[in-house]
């Protein structure tokens, strides 16, 4: 039981986003160790036009299932506030069937687009037989992605110390598969299919996770495989799912697409120099994302229960938090670049160095406004961020494209300064005015409460 004094203003809500994020640290630390060993290996085990391959298969892979994936997390977190509040284990029920149905449905469209499209992107690229298999094999990978609903759950009910342990279960799958993988000096077929292995492993772990935390709450008591209600019970769902699904989706360009559109533009081995840039210049955004879930079932709480004095300081403070973070890691990286990628990587990677610093120097920028999107969220206008990250990757892909070719790697690293500074001005644009409508002239820090829009 929280005791009143942390219950004032927004400092009891970032202490227990903090310790929740903690937790999730815990483990993401030591999968951020695991991957960035994990790839330190097959960069050095594939060498750097391999690795680039590599990259761009994966890149290939996770855009589709990107893509497709409805992000259904964010609905179970949404809707399941009020269920729990209100007891309705019915409706709880058909909230997790429909976002069930929405993450099986997904993987299996992105595994079949994978299998389709793998020829024709192949012979564009102007990749041989061998490659063009290879996209192939890998479409199952699309079925690792088919968790949002049961990772939403252990949200929901606060089980952050098992987020924790599941961060790691699939990096430390992979590190073991690669590092297999290089030790017997396996060829790029090996490493995917244990790329492979291990995500289908992570999987089945959340899967069992989630599900098991549900039915201890006495949650699945009655649980059928009937199909009815699920919209009933959940107004507004198919429109948020549909709508956070497009805004997951743009949000891939900035990672996945341009991974391969490096590689396709210009050559394997840059993309291979791109991948390694911006796993470690984006890897703030990952600590910072276990905030965000963190934070984001106390924001669903406070626009619920119209507290919009606590939601403002605490968006404020979580951006400032995060901000000054990304100014010490920016600044690590300008200072310590060269030795760390010749260290994980090796000498020949290190081309990847100016646009390691300016994406560093984007992550700061973006990171600043990262509590906003849950906000937005838990107004139930997920059209709102969905629109910022279109114009925001807009800007990336028009930058991206005609810089590419005058500043070679640094093109991308302009693009996604470019980008973030958009989505920090558009964010701040829907949060003001949704704020703005929100608040009544004759109240101070509550207000009604704020049902999601239908329209």
């Amino acid at each position: 039981m929280m005791s009143a004094r942390r219950e004032k203003g927004p400092s009891g809500i970032l202490r227990r986003a903090l310790a929740n994020a903690g937790l999730l640290l815990t483990g993401k630390v030591a999968a951020g160790v695991m991957q960035l060993a994990t790839f330190a290996l097959a960069a050095r085990g594939l060498g750097l036009v391999e690795f680039g391959l590599f990259s761009m298969l994966l890149a290939q892979i996770q855009l589709l299932t990107g893509l497709a994936a409805f992000q259904s997390n964010q609905a179970v977190i949404r809707y399941g506030v009020d269920h729990l509040r209100d007891g309705n284990v019915a409706a709880f029920q058909s909230l997790v069937k429909a976002g069930t149905i929405l993450d099986f449905g997904a993987a299996l469209i992105a595994m079949m687009a994978a299998l389709l499209l793998a020829p024709p992107i192949g012979q564009w690229l102007g990749w041989d037989a061998r490659l063009i298999l290879a996209a192939q094999l890998i479409a199952p990978l699309a079925l690792t992605n088919a968790i949002a609903t049961p990772k939403g759950m252990l949200r929901l009910f606060g089980r952050f110390d098992l987020l924790a342990k599941h961060v790691a279960v699939t990096p430390a799958a992979r590190l073991v598969g690669v590092g297999i993988a290089f030790a017997v000096g396996g060829a790029l077929p090996l490493y995917l299919a244990l790329w492979l292995l291990a995500g289908l492993v992570g999987a089945l772990v959340a899967l069992a996770l989630g599900w098991r935390e549900a039915a201890r709450r006495a949650l699945l008591t009655g649980f059928d495989l009937r199909m009815r209600r699920l919209g009933a019970d959940n107004p507004g769902i198919w429109r948020f799912s549909i709508l956070s699904n497009l805004h997951s989706s743009v949000l891939l360009i900035p990672s996945q697409l341009s991974t391969f559109l490096v590689g396709a533009l210009l050559n394997p081995a840059a993309a291979g120099l791109f991948k390694v840039a911006r796993e470690l210049g984006t890897g703030l955004a990952k600590p910072i994302d276990l905030l965000n879930q963190s934070v984001y079932p106390d924001v669903a709480r406070l626009v619920a229960g119209g507290e919009w004095a606590r939601l403002r300081r605490t968006v404020i403070h979580s951006g400032m938090i995060a901000a000054a973070a990304g100014g010490i890691i920016t600044l690590l990286i300008l200072v310590l670049g060269r030795p760390l990628i010749v260290l994980v990587f090796g000498p020949e990677y290190l081309l990847a160095l100016p646009v390691l610093a300016l994406i560093s120097i984007a992550t700061t920028i973006a990171v600043a406004v990262f509590a906003i999107d849950p906000a937005l969220y838990a107004f139930g206008r997920p059209s709102a961020p969905l629109l910022t990250a279109v114009v925001a990757n807009l800007v990336f892909v028009a930058i991206l494209v005609w810089r590419l070719g005058e500043d070679g790697l640094a093109g991308a690293g302009f693009a996604f300064i470019a980008a973030s500074l958009v989505t920090v001005l558009g964010s701040l644009f829907w949060f003001r005015r949704l704020l703005a409508n929100a608040v009544s002239p004759t109240t101070d820090d509550r207000a009604p409460r704020i049902q999601a829009p239908s329209k």
